[in-house]
């Protein structure tokens, strides 16, 4: 099978909690990406959220948004003034931890 044609989906441990990602091929060749947040949000009802996207310019749009919407007014002001910097990665609020899979 093609790369293009795979399923794939990673799971993310991102400002405390855990963010799910789910590529869906179709069979015209395009692909759909869910996000799938498990946090309770007031924006949703005091529910978990499952949002589509039906191309691959609003995904990345919505990984923007979901995650500056995640970073407080003074770790924003962090980011803008400084460079990401391994040293620093225990104390950066961009830092995540993934886990990945697809199938064979």
């Amino acid at each position: 099978k093609s790369v293009r044609k795979l399923k794939v989906g990673a799971a993310l441990f991102f400002r405390e909690h855990v963010v799910s990602i789910i590529k869906i091929p179709l069979a015209n060749g395009a692909c759909y990406f869910d996000l799938i947040d498990s946090l309770p949000s007031s924006r949703v009802g005091g529910m978990a959220s499952r949002t589509r996207c039906k191309d691959r310019a609003s995904f990345e749009t919505l990984l923007r948004w979901y995650a500056s919407s995640k970073f407080s007014d003074s770790q924003c002001e962090f980011i803008d003034a400084n460079k990401w910097d391994d040293g620093m990665c225990d104390f950066d609020p961009r830092v995540f931890q993934s886990f990945v899979w697809t199938e064979t």
